[in-house]
């Protein structure tokens, strides 16, 4: 699989996202991935990333970025569990986004069959193949 790059799947998701939002004063953490199962196809990889979106210094930030996202309808928005002492920091107003990202899987030119499949057997008892040569 390719690095993250600047325009890769995950740059591009969060790019949207933060075009979205009403303010530069919000702060984004990538804080979850959960992998999703490939399409039936099997040319795409997808997952599902969760955003998390705080301004430590502004809450009300956070509740404009809150209602202006939940007016899109097409983010799906979650409240944040109590996380805050557990990772050691002030309780804080946020809340959750989740984005789908998915990558393009590189396919590889399958040859064509050009003659039946020619199938080997073993001698069980001198475990040897029939072609192979005779010991000295």
């Amino acid at each position: 699989m390719p690095p993250a790059t600047p325009d890769g799947p995950l740059a591009t998701a969060l790019a949207g996202l933060t075009a979205d939002l009403p303010s530069d004063a919000l702060t984004i953490e990538v804080v979850g991935l959960t992998p999703l199962h490939c399409d039936p196809e099997r040319i795409q990889s997808r997952a599902t990333v969760t955003v998390l979106v705080t301004a430590a210094e502004a809450p009300e930030h956070v509740v404009d970025a809150l209602l202006a996202l939940q007016a899109k309808a097409t983010y799906e928005l979650d409240e944040v569990p109590d996380w805050w002492t557990a990772l050691g920091r002030t309780p804080q107003a946020s809340f959750l986004v989740r984005l789908p990202v998915a990558q393009p899987l590189t396919t590889h030119p399958v040859p064509v069959v050009q003659h039946p499949l020619e199938a080997l057997t073993f001698d069980r008892t001198r475990h040897t193949r029939p072609d192979a040569p005779a010991p000295a």
